[in-house]
């Protein structure tokens, strides 16, 4: 019986020394195409496309010319009347607009008041040139006795 026992436990033994199975060799990697951009990406596009314009807008609006706000203010409206353009920034675009003409109506404005003070000074000019040509005339008259 022991010998049976002995057996049956090299049996068992030997059935655990398997070779294990041979590694599945793996395929070779194929590349996929990528796939589409979710509609999302494209909207993304969207928007950075127009806060783009507004920011070059933004940046033409700093200048000192008349001609440089004309375009930005054109280029504002053009985003905020869009069908295209991105919807969450046409809210900043038509608030852009209004701070564009606004800013416009203040610079012309400024120049017309300038233009009023040009024309003040020059006739300060005048009528102090009168006022000398005046004195220099008293002081040319005889004296009252």
């Amino acid at each position: 019986m022991r010998r049976l026992f002995e057996i049956c436990l090299v049996l068992l033994l030997v059935g655990c020394q398997t070779p294990p199975p041979a590694p599945v060799p793996l395929p070779a990697p194929v590349c996929p195409e990528p796939p589409p951009p979710p509609p999302e990406i494209d909207a993304l596009k969207a928007v950075l496309g127009t806060a783009e314009e507004l920011r070059r807008a933004l940046v033409l609006s700093q200048g000192r010319s008349g001609a440089d706000l004309a375009q930005a203010a054109a280029q504002v409206d053009a985003v905020a009347s869009d069908a295209q353009a991105a919807e969450p920034l046409r809210p900043l675009a038509t608030l852009l607009s209004a701070r564009l003409a606004e800013q416009r109506r203040l610079q012309d404005s400024i120049d017309k008041l300038t233009q009023q003070l040009r024309d003040s000074q020059r006739r300060n000019e005048q009528l102090n040139e009168k006022l000398e040509a005046l004195k220099v005339i008293e002081q040319t008259l005889p004296a009252k006795r």
